[in-house]
């Protein structure tokens, strides 16, 4: 009965939620692009191309203000089963993302799971919440813009070669030579474009995804600026959730690839 009643909740939530969006996204329809963050910057006299970073702000103070609420939380109960959420709520979310990230963690990373549990969280939580925002008309999601996603990209790079570099010590630059000296410089050329590209195809498939999507939502809002804008929200938040998956999972992949002894 308590599942049932939490499903029927969540549901009503999400169909409320869509239809309340749908007169904002019918109205930004009628008009030219709404963009907050420009709106802001330019006020403020900063350069309006660094607007995704007031997302970046943004979506930021949204996890600290959400990892102090769970951990508030989590401090105030007395017993275990008390934390099991009964009712849709942040909390009840919450709990999903990091059981998901718990579990992925332990999949992939075995006994080292907790050293690289704060990294894919990290960046799970951001994208997620990065992408949920962008739902909002007017808030373009951090995701959308390249450089941010080039800059999530260069720390996955950096993150699964120094956990290379750390499990497997010199021996981890070996697969850069080759197992031929007079080879070396073609292996060479070759591990460092296979690893130059995951960055930027991590980077670049993010940022086209949640592009598409937009662009999608802002065509059919023009054609048809009542109901339709409304499914789209739950086909953008579909995206928000795959999307966010992918840039981990790949992320968790690469790590376990470093620190992998098969190899």
């Amino acid at each position: 009965m308590t599942a049932t009643r939490t499903g029927g909740e969540m549901i009503r939530s999400l169909v409320l939620a869509a239809f309340l969006s749908q007169s904002l996204v019918a109205q930004e329809a009628q008009g030219e692009h709404l963009d907050f963050y420009h709106i802001l910057f330019h006020a403020l006299g900063l350069p309006v191309h660094l607007a995704p970073l007031g997302s970046s702000l943004l979506v930021t103070g949204l996890l600290l203000g959400m990892g102090l609420y769970f951990r508030r939380r989590v401090s105030a109960v007395s017993e275990p089963n008390q934390l099991i959420a009964t009712r849709v709520s942040l909390f009840f979310f919450l709990e999903l993302a990091l059981d998901f990230l718990y579990d992925l963690a332990q999949e992939q990373f075995g006994k080292k799971w907790l050293l690289f549990l704060p990294v894919i969280s990290t960046l799970f939580l951001f994208i997620l919440c990065s992408n949920l925002t962008g739902l909002v008309p007017g808030l373009p999601p951090a995701t959308e813009s390249f450089s941010i996603n080039l800059a999530m990209g260069a720390v996955v790079f950096l993150v699964y070669n120094a956990a290379g570099i750390r499990e497997h010590g010199k021996g981890y630059l070996h697969q850069f030579t080759g197992p031929f000296l007079v080879l070396a410089p073609l292996f060479l050329c070759l591990e460092m474009i296979s690893h130059l590209a995951r960055p930027l195809s991590l980077s670049f498939r993010l940022a086209a995804n949640i592009f598409g999507d937009h662009l999608l939502l802002g065509v059919f809002s023009h054609m048809v600026p009542l109901g339709v804008p409304a499914l789209l929200l739950f086909f953008g938040l579909l995206v928000a959730c795959i999307q966010s998956f992918v840039f981990t999972m790949l992320t968790s992949i690469y790590i376990s690839m470093a620190v992998s002894h098969d190899h």
